[in-house]
């Protein structure tokens, strides 16, 4: 911009030599114009930075404090009345940091909560990484709120204060369109009505067209019963046995051992460990093995041969997980096995806890 009302000025006091007053407004509005230029030059350099903030096909906010970092992702970003948006919300935490996950609502602000997954948390360049992935259902159009979502942490790591701290994530506003979209009929495009037409009665055809509309509804009342009917059976709960043994079945049938064996015991204790805490109430993935089996000795919760069970189980896998150890294909076999017989022999004795 300095150079441009440079190369001005220098051209003002040339015209003043040749051509005196009208060459030196030609100056000044070639100056104008310069800096009319430079600035809306400024102004799209804002623009793509606006664009690029929110660009894509979902909302995303972060929020870091300390060792902890969270992101909340909702996907997709614009979505009608009759979608379902999915809410991500990931927690990034330092080894030594011990995050206390949000409790799964109902509800979250404006939005129903339709169904709810937590993947196996997995470790990104040395940091555990927790996932809750939410299924949304809008109450309504218009723009819609997510309020801050809280998280608890303790920083135990050697540094750290041994305090405990809370993060909040940034609140979102979603903008819900109506089904119609863009599209919404409007009563101006309509033509105006037509002069009545007298049309012969025919009491033939009116009784075929009464017969008809009446089968019609009968055949949409059925309809509309089945469907109500699929949903009620769809929108049953499942109980912990039965998800714990859905869970077991993904993992065997995906043979994760095949490919990566300490992935795979990750896995296979994530999945006792939230099975107990469907079960009993117990917050088991989130305690270490010792803190865990602790708990249950302390409180009881199992019997002692139950007891030795699940320790042998978490113990066994332990060393594949965290000292390296190479499991022969017997011992694979047989921790699926341990982990299934725990589930089965829970079935009658557990009370079960909504997950």
């Amino acid at each position: 911009m300095n150079a441009i009302r440079l190369r001005s000025e220098t051209r003002l006091l040339d015209c003043y030599g040749r051509d005196g007053g009208r060459c030196a407004l030609a100056s000044v509005v070639c100056s104008i114009l310069a800096i009319c230029l430079a600035g809306c030059g400024t102004s799209d350099e804002a623009a793509d930075v606006a664009v690029e903030t929110t660009a894509g096909s979902s909302l995303r906010t972060e929020s870091e404090r300390g060792p902890v970092k969270v992101s909340v992702e909702v996907s997709p970003e614009k979505p009608r009345l009759s979608d379902e948006p999915q809410l991500t919300l990931t927690i990034w935490s330092e080894p030594g940091v011990r995050v206390q996950k949000p409790p799964f609502g109902q509800a979250m602000g404006d939005f129903v909560i339709r169904d709810f997954h937590e993947p196996v948390p997995d470790v990104d360049h040395g940091a555990e990484v927790i996932q809750q992935v939410y299924t949304l259902e809008p109450t309504r159009a218009g723009k819609l709120t997510i309020a801050p979502i809280a998280i608890r942490f303790h920083d135990e790591r050697d540094d750290g204060d041994k305090q405990e701290h809370t993060i909040e994530s940034e609140a979102l506003t979603v903008e819900v369109s109506s089904i119609f979209g863009d599209d919404v009929p409007s009563l101006a495009d309509l033509r105006p009505a037509a002069d009545p037409v007298e049309l012969p009665v025919n009491y033939v055809v009116n009784w075929l067209w009464i017969g008809a509309g009446v089968g019609a509804l009968f055949t949409a009342a059925i309809v509309v019963w089945r469907i109500r009917r699929g949903r009620a059976v769809a929108q049953r709960k499942l109980s912990p046995q039965e998800l714990a043994e859905l869970e077991l079945g993904q993992i065997v049938q995906n043979k994760l051992s095949e490919s990566d064996v300490k992935k795979f015991y990750v896995e296979l204790t994530a999945v006792v460990r939230r099975y107990i805490e469907r079960s009993t109430g117990v917050n088991a993935p989130d305690l270490t093995t010792e803190e865990f089996l602790r708990q249950i000795v302390d409180d009881a919760i199992f019997a002692d041969e139950e007891q030795v069970r699940l320790r042998g189980f978490l113990e066994a896998a332990d060393l594949v997980k965290f000292a390296a150890f190479e499991p022969e294909t017997s011992d694979i076999e047989s921790s699926i096995e341990r982990a299934r017989m725990f589930i089965q022999l829970q079935r009658e004795t557990s009370p079960e806890v909504a997950a």
